[in-house]
């Protein structure tokens, strides 16, 4: 049985193990499926409610205790980096008037571009899609009915995604994941804020016609 279990709900482990950085995918993977056992044992089908949607609340509780005691024990170097990259950032912004890419703050700060992602990462491990997190933008509300928001219909958002170009997955998560505006976005990539706006336009229904399939 529960083998079974396991295996329905492997791909739900993986999605929500995903959403995590900076720790390690094995690890987070062992306690979907410890808090995916232990969901099943707690769940009370009395209550007219989805297994699936209490098996997700549940797992990802779970992970985050995990991410959160991990970031816990973070390096003191690394938490003298994330100090150095906010004063580099808040420094930067005044002086050049934009907000100033991973390049411009490995640059100024003399580390490489992967330091600083590692700093980034470890110490901000929770890279959510939804409402987990309050200050991302809810990229469920643009995509889909917003009414009708379940764990198949994420799950296929998370496929949509895997099949937009670089370019399109950039736009997107610069947009929806770190709350850029367009013109941030635009500098952040080189490009316009006028062929911001029109590509995340064209990207937006372009997920939806694929999530309508």
């Amino acid at each position: 049985m529960e083998n079974k279990l396991i295996t329905s709900y492997n791909k739900l482990i993986w999605y929500i193990a995903n959403k995590f950085y900076g720790v390690d995918r094995n690890d987070l993977y062992q306690t979907g499926v410890k808090a995916l056992l232990e969901a099943y044992q707690r769940f009370d089908n009395s209550k007219n409610a989805k297994f699936s949607s209490y098996a997700y609340s549940y797992i990802y509780g779970e992970m985050y205790k995990l991410a959160n005691n991990h970031l816990l024990k973070v390096n003191r170097d690394l938490l003298k980096l994330k100090k150095s990259i906010e004063k580099a950032r808040d420094l930067l912004t005044q002086k050049n008037g934009y907000v100033p890419t991973i390049n411009d703050l490995a640059n100024f700060l003399g580390y490489n571009i992967w330091d600083i992602k590692e700093a980034l990462a470890c110490l901000n491990p929770i890279y959510s899609m939804d409402e987990e997190n309050p200050e991302m933008r809810n990229l469920y509300e643009s995509v889909a009915d917003p009414h009708s928001i379940d764990i198949d219909q994420k799950l296929l958002i998370d496929d949509c995604l895997d099949n937009l170009n670089p370019l399109e997955q950039e736009i997107i998560k610069s947009r929806y994941y770190e709350d850029l505006t367009q013109q941030e976005t635009a500098d952040r990539l080189g490009l316009s804020q006028v062929k911001v706006s029109r590509s995340e336009a064209r990207i937006l229904t372009k997920m939806r016609d694929y999530i309508n399939l």
